[in-house]
């Protein structure tokens, strides 16, 4: 018992004085709107410091910029995995729609998984967020020091659903994916930004498909998100697409150069949030299907362009009626 009474206090005291103490991290990207006219999402690299004497949460990148948030103003700290591609190294891809050839596809392709570090907080009489990625090499560290600072106001949401290879190599067929031979058109709307509702009846499916740089948006290859045996969202880099499924058990399944996906089962009356992560490919960009937090996939939806895609339809086809009703 004397040895317990000597290990707590020592314990507490270690507590406090990680709370207490400034800490810096280097190489840490902020995510924001590129300008007020423009809501495509841009990263700037900086430090990211929690300040002992002021009390702040401080970010500056390299050109000089600031950000800054006081402890007592932040309401909720989301802490997440993100896969994603090694640097926006897609430049060809915008130019010629293609990933870049074998080469360019195979030194470009690796998958650094950092945190994302999402932040609500106080700004006078307003609500506002924030979106930071963290580098893996002190994503554990800055966990550690948010839990220190700011206790039950901090998440680390798992979800169950990781993306899976439907199909190892470049030949995929109907097998895997039924609806693999639709072709589609989209249309990338930068005007209209339509949002999600929750229907009582329906599944709502909201799916992102982030781009690596603000100049990407709109271009490249389709991303298709199929549900069974029909594509119900296409999108582009930069652009969002949502449906409306009936409730029950489906195989959900990105498509693009390979195929990657999940099966889950939908409720009627809830909403499910998804990124199509995208990597280079040899023809053009593969794609890794995830299954997120509603307030990281919503923030990636407000810096992105709605996608208004429709299918191609052959000589006396018409739309299934499925696809027609999950995306009315």
């Amino acid at each position: 018992m004397k040895r317990l009474a000597i290990t707590i206090p020592f314990l507490f005291s270690a507590i406090l004085c990680l709370a207490n103490e400034s800490a810096t991290f280097d190489d840490v990207k902020i995510r924001r709107h590129k300008s007020s006219n423009d809501r495509m999402l841009v990263d700037k690299v900086g430090v990211l410091t929690f300040e002992k004497g002021g009390q702040e949460l401080i970010f500056s990148d390299r050109a000089g910029d600031t950000f800054k948030v006081r402890y007592d103003d932040i309401s909720k700290v989301i802490f997440e995995v993100t896969t994603h591609m090694h640097g926006p190294t897609l430049s060809t891809v915008v130019l010629t729609g293609v990933g870049g050839g074998a080469l360019g596809g195979i030194a470009n392709a690796m998958h650094v998984h950092d945190s994302w570090l999402y932040l609500e907080y106080k700004n006078g009489d307003q609500n506002e967020q924030v979106l930071l990625d963290v580098p893996k090499e002190s994503s554990e560290q800055v966990i550690a020091k948010a839990k220190s600072l700011f206790g039950s106001r901090v998440s680390m949401p798992e979800f169950q659903e990781k993306g899976e290879a439907i199909q190892k190599g470049e030949d995929l067929d109907e097998k895997h994916v039924p609806d693999l031979r639709s072709k589609h058109t989209v249309k990338v709307d930068k005007n209209n930004h339509p949002l999600p509702e929750t229907r009582a009846d329906k599944a709502t499916v909201i799916v992102v498909c982030p781009s690596l740089a603000a100049r990407y948006a709109g271009h490249g290859n389709q991303f298709k998100l199929h549900a069974n045996d029909h594509v119900i969202a296409v999108n582009k880099l930069g652009t969002y697409s949502f449906a409306y499924l009936d409730p029950g058990q489906y195989n959900l399944v990105s498509q693009s150069e390979n195929a990657n996906g999940f099966k889950i089962e939908l409720e009627a009356g809830r909403s499910y949030y998804f990124l199509q992560n995208t990597f280079e490919g040899i023809v053009k960009g593969r794609t890794m299907l995830s299954r997120n937090s509603p307030e990281i996939v919503m923030y990636e939806l407000n810096g992105s362009y709605f996608s208004d895609w429709k299918r191609q339809l052959k000589p006396n086809e018409s739309v299934p009626a499925s696809i027609a009703a999950a995306t009315k």
